[in-house]
């Protein structure tokens, strides 16, 4: 017997959910121990712009040499072009912003300001009516904004506002691009999707570099060991992220993908000795709290609907025509 839920619109069937959900669960962790893994770069003498510019190159190439090798098309439709070229650019901020930011702010704090992007993706499918905007959803809004507040509040004194501000863009950018690939690469190959919106990110990163950030590498072998570790961990997490985007949408995704501060978070406590301030804490608490049940309510939500859906597929035709006849 085949089973099937809902994936952002469309129906998909259990065994591909599944996957898709074990991809972005794994993501999570490989994207939240790679921002643990930055502050050996930092601390051996690299800046943002260099660890997020290797990370890009490795993905770039390592992705077309994986496709070359098995004889499989990096091709794009022309008419997902210009958005995989936008998509691309809010992937270089994604990149630079979420690993940069921890150049100047706790691993901790850039874990927990980065993964306001659920709530981002909340706002975005709401305002522009993507998705309906129930109860749940808008307190669940409120709350998490409150949450934010309460870690920008108790940070104020102490935190780098580049940091804030680059982590506070990585989460915007990641949440917009979520819902574009969502609704736009749902049957594109992920491999495919990541190469091009990593070319792309990869000619901005060199853009900002030259006119803007500061290049400085490594000079000690804990500082490349990191850089090589953000790479790798990075180039490995993407691909598996944005194929569970494209397979059980953008909401669901970053439920499943709600390990990555919590790994941040440990990862930082176990190698550098990093903590929390109550209040950060605190704020970071709600902030997950709100995320998880808005999740929550998304799916029940999206499952009511699939009860539905099937209940009336397994009605005789004439019932059914004569039920839709009634209710009109």
């Amino acid at each position: 017997m085949r089973t099937w839920a809902f994936g952002e619109g469309r129906i998909i069937d259990r065994r591909t959910q599944l996957f898709g959900i074990g991809l972005a669960l794994l993501a999570g962790i490989f994207l939240g121990s790679a921002v643990a893994v930055a502050r050996f770069a930092y601390d051996g003498g690299a800046s943002g712009i260099v660890v997020a510019g290797v990370r890009t190159v490795l993905m770039t190439f390592g992705i077309a040499l994986v496709m070359t090798l098995a004889g499989r098309s990096l091709a794009l439709p022309r008419e997902l072009l210009p958005v995989a070229l936008f998509n691309g650019a809010l992937m270089s901020m994604m990149t630079y912003g979420n690993i940069g930011a921890v150049e100047f702010i706790s691993v901790g704090l850039t874990a927990l300001l980065f993964f306001t992007f659920p709530i981002i993706i909340a706002v975005i499918v709401t305002v522009f009516r993507i998705e309906p905007a129930s109860p749940a959803k808008l307190f669940a809004i409120l709350l998490a904004f409150f949450g934010l507040v309460l870690m920008l509040g108790s940070s104020a004194g102490d935190a780098d506002w580049r940091g804030v501000a680059l982590a506070l863009a990585a989460a915007v950018c990641t949440a917009v691009n979520g819902v574009l690939v969502a609704r736009h690469f749902g049957r594109i190959n992920a491999f495919v999707i990541t190469f091009h919106f990593s070319w792309t990110a990869l000619i901005v990163l060199v853009l900002i570099g030259l006119l803007f950030a500061e290049v400085r590498f490594p000079t000690t072998d804990g500082g490349w060991a990191g850089v090589a570790g953000v790479a790798v961990l990075q180039a490995s997490a993407m691909p598996m992220y944005l194929y569970a985007l494209s397979r059980i949408g953008a909401l669901k995704a970053g439920m499943f993908t709600n390990v990555q501060p919590v790994t941040s978070i440990f990862e930082a406590w176990v190698l550098f000795d990093e903590v929390l301030s109550l209040l950060q804490a605190l704020g970071g608490a709600i902030v997950l709290g709100s995320i998880g049940l808005m999740q929550w309510a998304d799916i029940r939500r999206k499952r009511q609907s699939l009860t539905t859906a099937v209940a009336a597929d397994q009605m005789p035709a004439a019932t059914a025509a004569k039920f839709g006849e009634k209710d009109i």
